[in-house]
């Protein structure tokens, strides 16, 4: 006896199509779209979601896509999983990380005056690689402003200050250098005040230099012919211990610390951008995601990657796939913006991804308007 199979023949019955794998991904679906709703919503705002939240930004347009090219291979029950994947990549689109707007602008000019500003988290200064190589590598940026964490090295398991002054005036000549704390700026131009932000209300330190947990931000002003340039050196407090087990009490006291301590230094931050009335260059590692709620706190200055930088300027880590943007640039609107580009170091010299702004800053305030003798 041949046997004809029926497309239409009821659930349940033999040769009819399986229910469960549309199930399933519909499961799934809505799992993501509910983790990306509560992204949207609740990162940077409850501390507990710094715990939580860690999934690479560029998860949110490769998720949905993989969900739809599953729901691809399924015959049945696949229409509502593709109506909650198509949800969920548009709540996620502006918190993958992407810039798309980078494959149209093609290759910026870049004046010749322009100022080229390198920010870096050197992780742990020169502790882990050939100290010729690192001054080396840190020379052939030839940059007019170096913004520089973890100006440190390491004493046991806790962060240690170093004194590397001697080294660094006979190397970068001419420069003009400011640290406190784990940061390090050097500048071309003269320097004319330098303050670290050490906000009240922190709680005591848990580390035995004081000011590696007390200084996040490092402000250093700088004369440019004429013109002041304030720069914000930054590396914020993370989100997490990567070193403590999730299972315990202790990490989940340990986010909540974290976070506390975090806002603490981000409303000292804001105070003093509001009180600013220079042009700002703010450069670091901030330990801030695409897409989040941080980002409120550098609301009036403009990203430097999404203007003029790469596609995905992730910056972390340099070994394998940078999946995570921690480090960033963010610039004042009278700035004006010509390249921001990323580069991978030598990977035993850090663990983060380089940052070259180039730049120009506004003409003077009092700067007379061209008489008809200066006019072509």
């Amino acid at each position: 006896m041949t046997h004809v199979h029926d497309p239409d023949a009821a659930p349940g019955t033999r040769g009819a199509p399986r229910a469960w794998p549309g199930r399933l991904l519909l499961a799934v679906a809505l799992l993501w779209a509910l983790f990306v709703a509560a992204r949207a919503v609740l990162s940077g705002r409850w501390w507990a979601w710094n715990g939580i939240g860690l999934a690479p930004p560029v998860a949110h347009l490769l998720v949905p896509l993989a969900l739809l090219a599953l729901a691809a291979l399924i015959r049945r029950g696949r229409r509502l999983a593709v109506g909650v994947a198509l949800v969920s990549l548009l709540l996620g689109s502006w918190q993958t990380g992407l810039h798309p707007g980078a494959l149209l602008r093609g290759q910026p000019a870049v004046p010749a005056d322009a100022l080229k500003v390198v920010n870096w988290n050197t992780f742990f200064w020169d502790e882990d690689s050939d100290t010729d190589d690192f001054y080396a590598y840190l020379k052939s940026h030839s940059a007019d402003v170096y913004l520089l964490q973890e100006y440190q090295n390491r004493r046991g398991d806790e962060p240690a200050p170093i004194d590397d002054l001697a080294r660094l005036r006979a190397e970068f000549p001419g420069y003009h250098l400011a640290t406190e704390g784990e940061f390090l700026t050097l500048s071309r131009y003269p320097i004319t005040s330098v303050r670290a932000l050490r906000p009240q209300g922190l709680a005591p330190p848990d580390t035995s230099w004081a000011d590696y947990w007390n200084i996040r931000v490092l402000r250093t002003d700088i004369d440019v012919d004429g013109r002041t340039l304030s720069l914000y050196n930054a590396h914020l407090p993370d989100l997490l211990n990567v070193d403590r087990n999730p299972l315990t009490p202790a990490y989940h006291r340990s986010v909540k610390q974290l976070s506390d301590r975090r806002e603490i230094h981000f409303r000292a931050l804001r105070e003093d951008l509001d009180a600013n009335e220079h042009p700002v260059v703010l450069a670091g590692d901030l330990n801030v995601l695409p897409g989040t709620g941080d980002l409120r706190w550098f609301d009036g200055l403009r990203d430097a990657a999404g203007l003029v930088g790469p596609v995905h300027p992730a910056t972390f880590p340099v070994r394998g796939p940078a999946l995570w943007r921690l480090d960033w640039a963010f610039v004042s609107p009278s700035v004006r913006l010509h390249r921001q580009s990323i580069e991978d170091p030598p990977a035993e010299h850090s663990t983060h991804k380089l940052i070259d702004l180039r730049l120009s800053l506004p003409a003077p305030a009092n700067s007379a308007p061209p008489t008809e003798k200066d006019r072509p």
